[in-house]
């Protein structure tokens, strides 16, 4: 299964992040107030086409057979040339179009997002903040705690 034109791809990449968006988003304020600015890298070890089903029944019937899931971290640069790009190169071309979002988003209203998925497609933008920032500080606090939390955040799409 496999999406092929651009706007499925951008229309996909926008469900994935409104269903995820109460927590990918009250992280990544959580996180930006710890660690500093950077950027939500999302990744899943399941394809674009596979996380855009509405439900884990792929399109000949069958249930997919592994659970649908999102891994989440927050990044800054340093960490994403020093660690992500030495490990997979192929990332490294995104990081001219990378640092430009984390440079200029809006961090009251604006989340910078990477994304990778098995298929191995890779996107870069960014993503209107939603809830507003005031929820998301209070819902980062309660899901994440007020400490130095560290690591990742995985997010299992068909429980939610």
């Amino acid at each position: 299964m496999m999406i092929i034109f651009s706007d499925d791809k951008d229309s996909a990449r926008q469900d994935i992040l409104s269903r995820i968006r109460f927590y990918a988003f009250p992280y990544s304020v959580h996180k930006s107030s710890i660690v500093g600015r950077g950027f939500l890298f999302l990744q899943s070890d399941s394809s674009l086409a596979v996380l855009s089903l509405p439900a884990p029944t792929m399109s000949n019937g069958k249930k997919y057979p592994k659970q649908r899931s999102v891994l989440l971290h927050w990044l800054t640069m340093k960490e994403f040339s020093s660690e992500v790009c030495m490990e997979d190169f192929e990332l490294a071309s995104v990081q001219k179009e990378l640092k430009s979002a984390v440079e200029s988003y809006n961090e009251e209203v604006e989340v910078p997002v990477l994304m990778r998925f098995r298929c191995g497609h890779v996107a870069v933008g960014i993503a209107p903040l939603v809830p507003d920032i005031k929820l998301c500080k209070m819902l980062g606090k309660e899901y994440y705690g007020s400490g130095k939390g560290s690591g990742a955040v995985q997010l299992n799409i068909d429980d939610m």
